[in-house]
Order: C-alpha cells, then structure tokens, then sequence
C-alpha cells in the first residue's frame, strides 16, 4: 500500500505496463509488497454454480458487459446486517466542532495539547439499532447521531497497560484490526472485551468464526491472496474475469459462512482510463455474482493514495452496481505521524489537495489521510450513492508522500517511529503514541455515517523475521483496548 503510494504516475505505469504485456505479473499483497511471479494458468475446478455463471466457459467469446437491470432488489440477509451494523451508536453524523486544528507543516518538539472542549454526554451504545426501512435502496439506514467534541489528546495511567472491559456492549470507537494470520492470543481478546467494529483477516479466517459468537455486530472481512490474475486486464471480458476468479475461490468461500464480506483485488493499480473502466465492470460483475450465491463483496481495494480524481469517476459504475447488489466499498488510507497533519479544510495546500479535484471548504480532507471524503463529497452524495457503506480495511501509519513536512522521519510501518514520537510529546512511549494518532483518525471517521469501520494493519506478524514484524500491532493491542472501552 506505502509502496505505491509513494511511487510517481510515471513509476507506476511502467511497472503496470510490464505486467499487463505478459512480461511479469505484479502482485500487490499486504501493504504494497512487489512480488514478480511467473504467469501460470492453472485449470479452474467448477463447482455448482447458478445458471448466469454455469454457463460461462474458459471457450466464451468476449461480449459487453450487462449488469443487472436497475430494480428494487429484495435482499432481506444484507439489509438487516447492515442496519444492525451501520446503523448503531457507532455511527457518527454530528458536526465537526472547533478545538483541533491540523497544519501542513510539523508540529514543534513539544506538542501542546489543545483546549478541552466540553460537550454533551455521550449516549451508553447499544447493540439495538433503530434502522429506517426505504423502498427502492437497499443500504438507506438512520445513524445514531453522536455529540459534537473535539478530539482530546488520551490520558495514560499505568492502568493503560493492563486489560480494560469488559464493555456490555460494542465499543463506540470505529478501529478494529486486520489480523495477518491468527497467531497472537491478544487478538481475541481484545474482541472480547471490546467488540469491535470490524476485523479483516488474510487467508487464514477460520478462527473468525468464534467472533460472531462473542460479537455478532462486528464486521467481518476476508480476503483470499490467491489468483489476482492482472494479466486478464483488457485481454478477457470483465463478467468472465468476475465469474473465473469467484470460481476458484467459492470452495474456500462455502466453507467459511461467517465471513460477511469478501474482498477481492488487493490495491489493483490501473494504468490508462480503459484499465479501469475494465475494473469497474469486473467488480461490477463480482458483486453481483456473489449476491446471487447468497455471498457478499467488498468491492474497490484501493491503496492509500490512488486512485487519482479523474480515474474514480471512472470507477462510480461499479459502486452503484454494488450498492444494488448488496456490496460495500473498501480501501486503504494511512494515518499520517503527526496528529492532524496534511489534512485541512483548505483543499488548495499542495500536499492536501487531489490533483484536478474541487474544493470543499466545509469538509475536512487530505492526500493519503482522510481521502475518501473526496470520493464521498465530489461523487458519491452528488449522484444519490452517499450511502453506500464503507470500511478502510487496511490503516497503518504512513509518512510516504514525497517530500511532505508531515512525513516526520518517513516510513510506512509504526515500529520505527517510536523514539521520534516520545520526543515529540505524542505519547509516553510508542505503542501509546500510536493509538493517540489513531484515535484522532478514529473521531474524524465517526463524523461520517457511512464509515462503518478501519482495520489497522496488522495483527499476527509476532516473529521478528516475518515480513510484517514492523507492522505488528502485539504492543498496541493493550492500550487500544483501553481507548475503545473508554471511547466517547
């Protein structure tokens, strides 16, 4: 996700380009990770599918695109989900309030906390949502308003570093964790105690199946790593691509009931207006497809940064089929090393603004942090499809923009950042720092009802020499714990 970000338009068409012409597959796996594979193809197993996908063939000739008529769709399994999901105290819709005000440039050695802001008292959550049913849209819901505050730098007792909870009910905060394999007891219980608002896991989703017991609001997300086949771009017709790819993964899907939303491409990166108009239609096609087998899609997996304005306009059919066929939008954002950092109202500041997107004055937005406000604010709510839920379903920390002052020391896992941080009064230490930063993504995420919820990467990396061990959230998870049980 870092990786790409950080790249400039002319890097990643190359390497993009390279992989569409059959010289290389380029794989995006975890956070931005290149891998170059060999392409193999590999005959699919087909198991028993509904009529529109049996009759598809590895000898169909390629044909436009037809996705569904535009219907009022019954779906009653989606609707209630997402009304008990979306529709809790844990959506926010109150307004921003005055008392925190972020800089384009880095804060000085010792950070002042800012003014205390008293606000109303926050109402207990309850796992008993009040949804507002709407003819004719399948994913309008009511949210819970929440108070209007400010953020407000954490207090840390020593306390902080043992198991807060457990709470009776869901957590107020919208963090959750994405869980690289299911290696670190901590993680469940930190589910325990706080019930969060999603969990993503990365091929190994078995043991999510015990959540629902323990949290049966939490959203829950799978993504599947294998056949990413980018090498059928343009050279196979979207609806067969979609039809291919659920193929091989629907065992491993059946098996799996639990899982509410399965994602499909990790951080695709396309390379020409044609790429994604192909995107959309095989994400399109998947969601859609997945409906009819009684599945759900998470569609989109775009990397923190990408993709660029004019592009996502590109993107919008796939959303609005989606929003029809029951499927929610997932991307991945960063949260920047200083608290509120390349992020302003003023969407004019070179390292904020989306190169050839408007301006909102109201709305709070940035480059890599907060960049789905752009899509929601300049797309979405415009064209009635605002309420198309979504989850940013990989969160790390993330000073990789080119030459921004926001950077600090730059990189993209929150390990190294630890002694910069405790030098800078952002925490005592650093895994308390960390979740200070989060917690002030976490309140602007609840002033969007739409956000369902962020899965901070990642959870599971313990052994020192696995690739994710910088990224590893073991030290976070107990002082995270004590955030969200606290939560206001």
């Amino acid at each position: 996700m870092g990786i790409w970000s950080s790249l400039n338009i002319s890097q990643r068409r190359l390497l993009a380009a390279l992989a569409a012409g059959g010289l290389l597959l380029l794989t995006l796996t975890g956070w931005g990770t290149l891998q170059y594979l060999a392409t193999i193809t590999t005959p699919l197993a087909v198991p028993t599918l509904p009529p529109r996908l049996a009759s598809n063939s590895s000898t169909k000739t390629a044909t436009a695109v037809t996705l569904p008529p535009r219907t009022t769709a019954t779906v009653t399994s989606p609707v209630s989900l997402l009304v008990q999901q979306f529709a809790s105290a844990r959506a926010a819709s109150a307004t921003v309030a005055a008392g925190f005000t972020p800089t384009a440039t880095p804060p000085p050695p010792t950070i002042t906390p800012p003014p205390t802001i008293t606000a109303s008292p926050t109402p207990t959550p309850s796992d008993t949502p009040t949804p507002t049913a709407t003819a004719g849209s399948v994913w309008l819901f009511t949210p819970q308003p929440t108070p209007a505050t400010s953020w407000q730098w954490l207090q840390w007792p020593e306390a902080s570093y043992r198991w807060a909870g457990p709470l009776a009910g869901h957590t107020a905060s919208k963090l959750g964790l994405h869980v690289v394999r299911n290696a670190d007891a901590n993680v469940m219980e930190y589910i325990r105690r706080v019930k969060p608002a999603v969990i993503k896991s990365v091929d190994d989703v078995g043991w999510m199946k015990d959540i629902k017991s323990i949290s049966p609001h939490t959203i829950l997300l799978g993504r599947l790593t294998d056949n990413q086949n980018e090498f059928w771009v343009e050279k196979m017709d979207p609806a067969e691509a979609a039809d291919r790819y659920i193929e091989a993964q629907l065992r491993r899907y059946r098996l799996n009931p639990w899982i509410d939303y399965w994602e499909g491409w990790n951080e695709f990166v396309p390379t020409s207006p044609s790429q994604m108009s192909w995107y959309a239609s095989f994400e399109a096609a998947r969601a859609c497809a997945m409906q009819a087998l009684g599945l759900r899609a998470a569609v989109g997996g775009f990397a923190a940064g990408t993709p660029e304005y004019a592009d996502m306009e590109l993107f919008l059919p796939a959303l609005e089929t989606a929003r029809r066929c029951g499927a929610i939008f997932t991307l991945h954002e960063v949260v920047m090393p200083q608290p509120g950092c390349g992020v302003s109202y003023a969407s004019s500041q070179a390292n904020v603004m989306i190169p050839g997107a408007p301006s909102f004055p109201e709305v709070r937005l940035g480059y890599l942090m907060l960049r789905y406000r752009y899509w929601y604010e300049g797309y979405l709510k415009p064209r009635g499809l605002g309420d198309i839920p979504l989850v940013i379903s990989e969160l790390a920390v993330g000073g990789i923009a080119p030459n921004d002052p926001c950077n600090g020391p730059g990189g993209a896992a929150w390990k190294p950042y630890q002694s910069w941080w405790v030098q800078q009064g952002i925490g005592p230490d650093g895994p308390r720092a960390y979740v200070n930063l989060l917690s002030w993504y976490d309140w602007e995420m609840r002033q969007d009802a739409y956000v369902g919820g962020a899965a901070i990467f990642t959870a599971g990396a313990v052994v020192p020499t696995d690739e994710w061990y910088q990224w590893d959230l073991h030290e976070v998870i107990l002082p995270l714990t004590y955030y969200a049980v606290q939560a206001p």
